[in-house]
């Protein structure tokens, strides 16, 4: 048995003008060091909707690791938990998102656990395989290291066929990279850390997340967190103009909101079925 194997809602908008302004509200980038909510900040729940392959069951064993079994968490968090709460940075995201790509192929949660706790170890970082020039250049010289002192020792070491068959045929390993990991991510040229994700690049490119505007949430291209323009679509009845007007955003952007919602319902609805 894996270790898997274990264990916003509608409402009125009664002050758009008081949210618009919250909303959209960037937060200074010289502050993010110091301030977590520049970081970001997701929920389990928000996690598994954001991620297309996410389980929150899934998330909060990665989180919580599982303690009848004397096993730890899987991630090094930014955020420490206070009580049964499991708030995760944008950088926790994205790690998530990582290593729940990997188990939708079928990679064993051993091996995934083994592999991030090597490639700590080499690398002396908490996340070293979000790193841009780690995995997602393949011309890195850090990737080869990654590929044959990480990835294929440990898949070696667990039996993991799925995983060996991957990183031992390159262009299946790029093609996987650029598919699925990299796809809709923006990345910083200092810290090398994704500074942006699309999380449904094709179907709506223009809807970011950017853990320094609204708090890390899905925003149309005005900043406007597209949750907050869905709620207000159904408490005006579906009308999008009024919303547009609300807001002072165009109307498009209140669709593409209200479309990007939907898409996440449907994606939630087909998983719990």
């Amino acid at each position: 048995m894996g270790l898997d194997d274990e264990e916003q809602n509608g409402g009125k908008v009664s002050h758009p003008g008081f949210l618009h302004s919250i909303a959209r509200r960037p937060i200074c980038a010289m502050n993010a060091p110091f301030n977590p909510l520049a970081r970001g900040f997701y929920t389990v729940r928000d996690a598994a909707r954001l991620i297309e392959v996410g389980s929150a069951q899934r998330i909060r064993g990665w989180l919580n690791g599982y303690p009848r079994r004397k096993v730890g968490p899987l991630l090094v968090r930014d955020y420490e938990p206070i009580g049964d709460a499991q708030e995760m940075s944008f950088l926790d995201l994205m790690e998530v998102r990582f290593v729940e790509h990997f188990r939708d192929i079928g990679v064993k949660p051993q091996t995934l656990r083994r592999c991030i706790e090597v490639a700590r170890e080499k690398f002396q970082e908490d996340k070293p395989l979000l790193k841009q020039g780690v995995l997602f250049i393949p011309t890195d010289d850090r990737r080869k290291v990654v590929v044959e002192e990480v990835l294929k020792p440990v898949a070696k070491e667990h039996r993991d066929r799925k995983l060996w068959n991957l990183v031992d045929k390159n262009y299946e390993f790029n093609e996987f990279i650029e598919g699925s990991l990299a796809r809709g991510l923006t990345f910083d040229p200092e810290t090398e850390m994704a500074s942006e994700w699309r999380p449904r690049q094709i179907e709506f490119p223009e809807v970011v997340i950017d853990p320094m505007v609204a708090y890390g949430q899905p925003v149309v291209p005005q900043g406007i967190p597209t949750g907050v323009l869905f709620d207000a679509w159904r408490a005006e009845g579906e009308n999008a103009g009024a919303v547009a007007d609300w807001f002072n955003v165009p109307v498009d952007q209140v669709r593409m909101a209200v479309g990007f919602e939907k898409l996440l319902k449907h994606e939630e609805g087909a998983l719990a079925a």
